[in-house]
């Protein structure tokens, strides 16, 4: 009995601590309050975002990577050789080439044979009509003297030759008859035969000799033997040192 009492005095006690006043408060209380857990909730972490320092050099940076767009400067073209002009500026003072007037300018322009200067010959051979004596200068005028040029429309540089005439004795050159006086085309060379010749020229002249010139020489000192008839038509070239003595041709 005493034990009943006193287990009701405890639980008034109890009451009494809580601020309640009954037990039917007590189970309302307990109602209202929400569940505990034995575990803790999950834990979920947040993404780690990482920002890139300057020191970062991997795809997609501005400054260098794949990702640029710079491209290396492209490189200088290379001028077209021109042919001509290699073959004027391979030429040297003294050579002798096989190059002469075809006459197909007339009396005012020279018409070279050749459009370009071939390889040097012997100048002691019979092929060298023409020698060097000076490039890239005012060339001298004379009796058996001109010069050639070429502008190279690639490079826009002009090389010129001064050119002295070589006359060897039974080849031809051409000539312009009026009357009884022929003017010899003293840079022209042309085959010794009876052919048509380029206007103005109308005659074929043969060359009987190429002497050094006494002093006074003119086309008397031409004649090969005492009494000799054959008429000569002469002219002094190399600055009046060589006596150059023609005659008309008269082959077939």
């Amino acid at each position: 009995m005493w034990a009943l009492i006193g287990g009701i005095a405890s639980v008034l006690s109890i009451l009494g601590w809580l601020g309640l006043n009954n037990v039917g408060e007590l189970k309302d209380l307990v109602a209202d309050s929400p569940p505990s857990s034995s575990s803790p909730a999950p834990y979920t972490s947040s993404p780690t975002v990482r920002i890139p320092d300057d020191s970062d050099t991997g795809e997609g940076s501005s400054d260098t990577g794949e990702g640029s767009s710079d491209e290396p400067d492209p490189e200088p073209s290379t001028p077209t050789p021109d042919p001509t002009e290699e073959a004027f500026e391979a030429v040297s003072v003294g050579d002798c080439l096989a190059v002469y007037d075809t006459g197909r300018g007339g009396t005012t322009s020279v018409n070279w044979s050749v459009g370009a200067p071939p390889d040097p010959v012997s100048c002691a051979g019979e092929q060298a009509q023409v020698q060097v004596t000076a490039i890239n200068t005012d060339c001298p005028t004379g009796y058996g003297k001109s010069y050639w040029s070429y502008r190279s429309a690639t490079t826009g540089d002009t090389t010129k030759l001064c050119l002295t005439r070589v006359y060897h004795a039974n080849y031809c050159i051409l000539g312009r008859q009026s009357g009884d006086s022929i003017s010899l085309a003293l840079m022209t060379a042309a085959g010794c035969r009876r052919e048509p010749v380029p206007i103005p020229y109308n005659q074929i002249m043969h060359i009987t000799g190429v002497y050094r010139a006494p002093a006074g020489a003119d086309a008397n000192n031409c004649r090969r033997a005492a009494g000799d008839p054959t008429r000569y038509w002469a002219a002094l070239v190399d600055d009046g040192a060589t006596l150059l003595c023609t005659t008309i041709y008269q082959g077939s």
